[in-house]
């Protein structure tokens, strides 16, 4: 009999939640190996982050090297609807007591993706940079490891008692098992870059509640036609600029990405101003297809984390978030199974994914709800009204911040006297 190397656990993966899956493993003492098929660091959208990760910072250990990292502080999200002014600024500041910090940062997400995966590999974690999964290996409907190699070589098979797919937008096993199922209402196309220099706010001048931190920033999304802009200021004088627009929309912009990201950005004035002094420092990047959800986040052995599982509209930067989470909650119900006799059974495992619906569905349905919002082109929509309502306004503020447990979208429209049919419901 072949002798193949075994561990307690093997991931696909060495993002936010593959990272964070592993750590949590880790540190509990079980054996983990980590397989990451891309050089560090590397280059990864989604740099907006949410309060709510301080939770799961402190669980993972790695809350000191983060704040040591000194990224741009961010304290809330500022919302251009429609050129409805004043714009809707909101501050999770205004709310503190739901979180541990009312602020959170805006990362390059090669460095922290970094620190999450060194952070791994100093808990114990046989972190495997560069090297790629060819397969999951099943023995009838039971996952047991993965055929994976150092990049360029034939794979070899590895054995796990449970496998973690953090293989990202990939879904390893979700297409090997024809579990991806697209969102045809989110059938949205998201072109972006990075740009030097740009306009940033003086933070005295907006932030109207708790401490003003230096140099903080907020995430500004702005409403165009066909869809939405992000501006998004990072460290180093550099700006992250996306337009994410309805698929169809997006062709009447131009054949080339380059020219659908200006003609985009160009048709939202402030940003257009913003970035008249700023010089493009990339290529445009695009992300097709944005959302898809998988039939099924768990199996007999295995279970899906982060993008894998499912992929999250950036509007309301929910992605990292929900990923982290994922990671953490598939530890958990992991190490339950250690805990009942190395059970990993899909019946066992159902409790991850039942845990981690929720949260998703929340943040879902708002995003279904904003879409709505610019396709009717709703002067009068419940973000412009929490202007008004402190109510709304403090339930938004919540679900922003990445309160998914705390708040509903059920309970936002409550406050704010709307019927639960002006959404869609996933």
């Amino acid at each position: 009999m072949p002798q193949f190397e075994h561990f307690d656990a093997a991931v696909i993966g060495g993002g936010p939640a593959g990272a964070s899956a592993a750590i949590i493993l880790a540190k509990a003492g079980k054996r983990v190996v980590l397989f990451e098929r891309s050089r560090f660091p590397r280059f990864q959208i989604g740099e907006s982050l949410l309060p709510a990760c301080w939770e799961i910072w402190r669980r993972l250990g790695v809350t000191e090297k983060i704040e040591a990292e000194g990224f741009t502080v961010k304290q809330g999200a500022n919302f251009g609807m429609f050129n409805q002014k004043p714009d809707v600024l909101l501050l999770t500041a205004e709310y503190p007591g739901y979180f541990e910090r009312p602020y959170t940062y805006h990362v390059e997400r090669a460095r922290f993706d970094e620190i999450l995966l060194e952070h791994a590999a100093e808990c114990g974690v046989d972190v495997r940079r560069e090297w790629s999964v060819a397969d999951v290996l099943f023995e009838g409907e039971q996952a047991i490891g993965f055929s994976a190699g150092k990049n360029g070589a034939t794979p070899a098979p590895i054995h796990a008692s449970v496998v973690i797919d953090a293989s990202g937008r990939e879904s390893l096993i979700a297409r090997k098992l024809n579990w991806r199922r697209p969102l045809p209402e989110l059938n949205k196309i998201a072109h972006f870059a990075h740009f030097k220099g740009g306009f940033r706010r003086d933070p005295h001048g907006f932030i109207n509640f708790g401490d003003v931190i230096d140099g903080s920033v907020t995430t500004d999304i702005h409403t165009i036609d066909g869809g939405w802009v992000w501006y998004i200021p990072l460290r180093n004088n550099t700006i992250s600029v996306g337009a994410v627009l309805d698929t169809r929309f997006a062709k009447s912009l131009g054949d080339s990405p380059q020219q659908r990201f200006e003609k985009a950005i160009e048709s939202c004035a402030c940003v257009r101003e913003w970035l008249a002094e700023a010089e493009q420092a990339m290529e445009v990047k695009t992300i097709s297809s944005i959302g898809y959800m998988n039939e099924r986040f768990h199996g007999n052995g295995f279970l899906l984390v982060g993008d894998a599982s499912m992929f999250v509209d950036p509007v309301f930067s929910a992605g990292v978030t929900l990923a982290m989470r994922s990671g953490v909650f598939a530890a958990d119900a992991i190490l339950d199974g250690f805990a009942n006799g190395g059970d990993f059974s899909a019946a066992r495992l159902s409790a991850y994914e039942e845990r981690i619906r929720e949260p998703m569905g929340r943040i879902f349905q708002m995003i279904y709800n904003w879409y709505r919002i610019l396709e009717q082109k709703d002067a009068n929509n419940i973000i412009l009204r929490s202007r008004q309502s402190p109510m709304l306004r403090e339930r938004f503020i919540v679900l922003l911040s990445g309160g998914y447990d705390k708040v509903s979208m059920k309970q936002i429209l409550e406050a704010a006297e709307e019927p639960s049919s002006t959404y869609l419901i996933s």
